[in-house]
C-alpha cells in the first residue's frame, strides 16, 4: 500500500506573441490599441465585444467593453477558456485560478486542464463523473474529473461529478481524487484521513486503508484477494482489520465465516496460518477484558481451527471452541468424530480424573515449540510438586495419557504411580489391588523381604501385588 506523491505540470504561455507586431492601429477595420488597451473594429467600424478574434495562429478574447482579455477565464457558450498575460486563448495546459469561494470549503485556487480546442475539460451533460487521462511533467498519465464550470474536483467524488464534504465524505464518496493541488484519480491502495469514533477500537489512528479499483471506485462490501492476500472492505469501503464477526444478517455479498482475522491496520490481509492477539469481545469476553494473548491457526480461507487436535507442520496441537491454542495439561472429552467436547486446565494433583473417568489427559507443552502436543514420559510440575507422566506416542490415542498398567508401571490418566526417594518402595492400590512400586515406577514383581524407608519388608506376586507384609523378614 504505497502512496505515491504526484507533481504537477505548470507549464508558461501558450502563446509568443506581440499584439503590435501583428495589428496596426491605423486599419479601419481590425486591431486597435487604445488607452493602453487593445479593441477590434468589425468590417462596420463598430468596436467588437464578447467575441473572439484571431490574429496568428492564436485566438484572442474582447469582453464587454470590446476590451481585450488577459489573464483569465472567459466563459462563452457554456464553456470555459483561459487567456494568458497576452490574450491569448491558452491548449492543452494546466491552469491554476483564483478561487471564487463560493462554497464554504473552496480552497485558494482551483485548477483547470484546457485542451486542444482552449476548452475546460468539464463534466459530461449527463453530469455522471468522467475522467480525463492528462499525462503530467513527469510522462506519466493520470486521470482527472472536472465539474460543470470545469473546475478539477479533488477528494472525495460522487458518482454525479459534485465533490463530497463532510465528516461522513468517506462513507458517501465513491473516488477519491487527492488535494485540491493533487486531483489525481486514486487507483489501488490508499490510506486516508478519516472522521470516525468505532467503537472498542484501540488500534484506530485516524485513518482507514481503502482500495480503489482500475475505474477509480472504491471497494465496498466485499472480500478480495490482492496480490495472494485477502482483505474484507465494509460498506464504506474501509479495510476491515483486526477480529470480523460476521452479522447475523449477512447480505451474500458481506457473508462469511465469522472469528475471522485480519492483522493490524498496517496489514489488514485475512491471517492465514499463525497468529497471536487478543481474542474479540464477542469471541471471548473474559479473554477481551484481561487482555490476555492467545495462539490462534487460521486455514487457507481465514477460518479459525477450533475443537480439534490438529496436525500442524507434523506438529500436534489443540484449540479450543473459541480457536485459542491449549498450552498446559489438560483433561479433555471428545465427540464421535474426535472433536475437542470439554477441556479444563489441570493445575493441581487434585484436579486429576480419576481412572475410570470420561475425561482423558493430554499436554500440550514447550517442546519442539509452545503448544506442541507431548508424546512419551515427560516430567510436568503441578502446583509445585513434579510428577511424571506418559502419553501415547501413536495411534489414534497419540498423546493421551496411559491409563492403567502399562509396561510394568501403574498410570492413572497418564501420571505414573512411583515411589520418592526417601520411600524406596510405595504401596498404591489399583483396581482393588495393592501393588508394590519402586521410585523408577516400575512393578516390584517376585520379591522376598523388599524393605522400605519405613524398614518395612514385602512379599511380591509375579503381577508386582503384595503377597505380604511386615516389619520382621518375612518367608514365602
Amino acid at each position: 500500500m504505497k502512496k505515491q506523491k504526484l507533481k504537477w505540470l505548470i507549464p508558461c504561455a501558450a502563446a509568443i506573441f506581440t499584439i503590435g507586431a501583428s495589428m496596426t492601429s491605423f486599419a479601419a477595420q481590425g486591431w486597435a490599441e487604445e488607452n493602453g488597451s487593445w479593441v477590434y473594429y468589425d468590417n462596420n467600424g463598430d468596436v467588437t465585444t464578447d467575441s473572439w478574434r484571431k490574429s496568428g495562429d492564436s485566438w484572442f478574447y474582447l469582453d464587454y467593453d470590446g476590451q481585450l482579455s488577459t489573464s483569465q477565464l472567459v466563459e462563452t457558450d457554456g464553456n470555459y477558456y483561459y487567456v494568458n498575460s497576452v490574450g491569448a486563448m491558452v491548449t492543452n495546459e494546466w491552469r491554476e485560478v483564483p478561487s471564487d469561494y463560493e462554497e464554504e470549503d473552496s480552497p485558494d485556487t482551483y485548477w483547470y486542464y484546457f485542451g486542444s480546442n482552449g476548452r475546460a475539460y468539464k463534466a459530461p451533460s449527463s453530469g455522471r463523473t468522467s475522467f480525463k487521462s492528462i499525462k503530467i511533467s513527469n510522462g506519466q498519465s493520470n486521470s482527472y474529473a472536472f465539474n460543470y464550470e470545469g473546475k478539477m474536483l479533488f477528494g472525495w467524488i460522487d458518482d454525479s461529478s459534485t465533490r463530497v464534504t463532510g465528516d461522513d465524505a468517506w462513507k458517501e464518496g465513491i473516488y477519491y481524487c487527492g488535494s485540491p493541488s493533487d486531483g489525481a484519480r486514486a487507483n489501488g491502495w490508499r490510506s486516508l484521513e478519516v472522521m470516525d469514533e468505532p467503537e472498542n477500537d484501540d488500534f484506530f489512528d485516524g485513518s482507514y486503508w481503502f482500495y480503489f479499483r482500475s475505474n477509480g471506485k472504491k471497494m465496498t462490501d466485499t472480500t478480495k484477494t490482492i496480490n495472494g492476500r485477502k482483505y474484507r472492505f465494509d460498506e464504506y469501503g474501509a479495510t476491515q482489520y483486526d477480529w470480523y464477526e460476521d452479522a447475523p444478517n449477512a447480505s451474500a455479498s458481506t457473508a462469511s465465516s465469522s472469528n475471522q482475522y485480519y492483522n493490524l491496520p498496517e496489514q489488514c490481509w485475512q491471517a492465514k496460518g499463525w497468529f497471536k492477539t487478543v481474542p474479540s469481545e464477542e469471541l471471548d469476553e473474559e479473554g477481551y477484558d484481561d487482555g490476555t494473548e492467545y495462539w490462534f491457526y487460521a486455514s487457507n480461507n481465514g477460518d479459525l481451527v477450533k475443537s480439534r487436535i490438529k496436525s500442524i507442520n507434523g506438529i500436534r496441537y489443540g484449540f479450543n471452541e473459541k480457536g485459542e491454542m491449549l498450552h498446559g495439561l489438560y483433561k479433555l472429552t471428545f465427540d464421535s468424530d474426535r472433536n475437542i467436547e470439554t477441556y479444563e486446565e489441570v493445575e493441581t494433583e487434585s484436579e486429576l480424573p480419576e481412572v475410570d473417568d470420561a475425561s482423558r489427559v493430554y499436554y500440550f507443552g514447550n517442546s519442539p515449540k509452545e503448544g506442541a502436543m507431548e508424546t512419551g514420559k515427560t516430567r510436568i510440575d503441578l502446583d509445585g510438586e513434579n510428577y511424571t507422566f506418559n502419553f501415547r506416542k501413536s495411534g489414534s490415542k497419540k498423546g493421551e495419557g496411559y491409563n492403567g498398567i502399562y509396561d510394568d508401571s501403574i498410570y492413572i490418566q497418564g501420571r505414573l504411580l512411583e515411589a520418592d526417594r526417601y520411600e524406596r518402595y510405595k504401596v498404591v492400590e489399583f483396581e482393588g489391588k495393592e501393588y508394590l512400586v519402586s521410585t523408577s515406577g516400575r512393578l516390584v514383581k517376585n520379591r522376598i523381604n523388599v524393605k522400605d524407608g519405613d524398614d518395612k519388608y514385602y512379599i511380591t506376586n509375579s503381577d508386582g501385588t503384595i503377597k505380604d507384609s511386615g516389619y520382621d523378614k518375612l518367608s514365602r
